[in-house]
């Protein structure tokens, strides 16, 4: 029985195909909207250039990840923890505000599935009921080509995905490059292209919703966030049972539930939504539609199955201020703007210096002490710059990188010796400061040194 088995298992245990029937409403006008949207970013984020250069890509050769204008290493990861974790704490948000309104709406697995292989589908097969119809009938003629054709399109689409995938890593010029020549000079992107491919068209011609209701992790895990105030795709059972259509025009003694079936034959996963919130729903809001348009042709109120909580189904308040989402809120707020500004104010050059030997000084016949040091720079950009330190802020008696000057290519990390010989007369107190200037090709960073020597009188 229907709602009592997972929708897509029957009784031997086989699979059951899902033919969802085609529905029309305002969510699956606004879905529509979303995913077009997301369509568009996620093929066509990799072909947005700026100066030469893809606004995003992990750059498979240098290592780096690329966005906007700004390179990135492995070394600035820590940089991102802080808004990876923002990102985790909004999805918390969103499921304990919505449930898994993330899969119905935003996931790639639906958006490709429900909006760019499904219209595919139907433009080739005819609608659910025809094609269930079809592939009941067995094998014929029409049943053939219309197969082959659509595996044809579909391998196509995933191929394309799959390119497109491959340029994240790539870059589009590589790419391109990579498509007009012989593919065993680009054996590695070929083996690359083929495996994103296989995996796409696998997904999206066989697997399917079997990706949201056994692979995908979300849905174990929502159970945890969601209480009696989120707001789930829900059945009003106070207003709807009993259910029946009643006889003879009427309906004494039955709910707004006319047992049509529509809320059912519409759902990609294959679930009664009348038997309470189940863990294959993705909350596509597909259900929503379908039994608002049966309400409105029995003339009937709509929102029989709607966004609801359970406290608003059982007719309890569900008033009071939501702590949990605010605290949600400012968590991702504080985490997002601790991102930015590591991001923001990450130096062209990063400097760090840390002493050298096993002694603070080294005295220098009787009138001056050397500091032995060791600069540590990294070059956070992706050129290659010329650079050369000076010394600021006490007269020295010698410096190393006087009159000197090196090369630090892009994301390139260095260790130079630093040795700085300073009079005694500047150590009254064992300690003077100083700066260290390192600039060239537009580059000025500047660090704070404390040198050592001996208690002045």
């Amino acid at each position: 029985r229907i709602g009592e088995a997972q929708g897509t298992i029957g009784a031997d245990g086989r699979r059951l195909w899902i033919y969802a029937r085609e529905t029309t409403g305002r969510f699956t006008r606004y879905r529509r909207w979303v995913a077009w949207l997301l369509l568009a970013l996620y093929l066509g984020v990799p072909w947005l250039h700026w100066r030469g250069e893809s606004l995003v890509r992990v750059d498979w050769y240098g290592r780096t990840v690329l966005l906007g204008t700004r390179h990135f290493w492995a070394q600035d990861l820590p940089l991102f923890l802080p808004a990876l974790f923002a990102c985790l704490v909004t999805a918390f948000m969103l499921t304990a505000r919505y449930g898994r309104i993330w899969c119905g709406w935003a996931c790639p697995q639906t958006v490709f599935l429900q909006f760019l292989f499904g219209p595919v589908e139907r433009l080739i097969e005819g609608k659910a009921a025809r094609r269930q119809q079809r592939d009941q009938a067995g094998l014929s003629f029409d049943w053939l080509w219309r197969k082959a054709l659509k595996q044809s399109v579909f391998l196509f689409i995933s191929l394309w995905i799959g390119n497109t995938a491959l340029a994240y890593f790539w870059g589009t010029q590589n790419l391109l490059y990579a498509i007009t020549h012989p593919s065993a000079e680009n054996w590695p992107g070929l083996v690359l292209v083929l495996t994103f491919t296989s995996v796409f068209y696998f997904i999206f011609a066989f697997f399917k919703e079997q990706a949201c209701i056994i692979l995908c992790p979300y849905a174990r895990f929502q159970s945890v966030l969601v209480d009696e105030k989120t707001s789930v795709i829900a059945y009003d059972a106070k207003r709807g049972e009993m259910r029946g259509k009643g006889q003879h025009g009427s309906r004494e003694g039955l709910g707004d539930c006319t047992d049509c079936m529509q809320c059912v034959l519409v759902c990609p996963t294959g679930i009664d939504i009348r038997m309470g919130q189940q863990l294959e729903c993705i909350g596509c809001a597909r259900c929503i539609d379908a039994c608002d348009q049966t309400m409105a042709a029995w003339k009937k109120p709509a929102g029989l199955v709607r966004y609801a909580s359970l406290s608003e189904l059982q007719g309890k308040p569900t008033g009071g201020k939501p702590w949990r989402l605010l605290a949600y809120a400012v968590l991702v707020v504080i985490l997002a703007s601790v991102s930015a500004t590591l991001v923001l104010s990450r130096p062209v050059v990063a400097l760090d210096i840390v002493r050298r030997g096993v002694s603070p000084y080294v005295h220098q016949g009787a009138d001056s002490v050397t500091n032995n040091f060791t600069l540590h720079l990294r070059n956070n950009s992706s050129r290659r710059r010329i650079l050369s330190m000076a010394w600021e802020g006490a007269p020295l008696g010698a410096f190393n990188w006087a009159d000197r000057s090196f090369a630090l290519s892009g994301g390139q990390s260095m260790d130079l010796p630093v040795d700085i010989t300073a009079p005694l007369s500047d150590f009254r107190r064992g300690t003077t400061d100083a700066q260290l200037v390192v600039s060239g090709d537009g580059v000025k960073e500047i660090l704070p040194v404390r040198l050592a020597g001996p208690w002045g009188k």
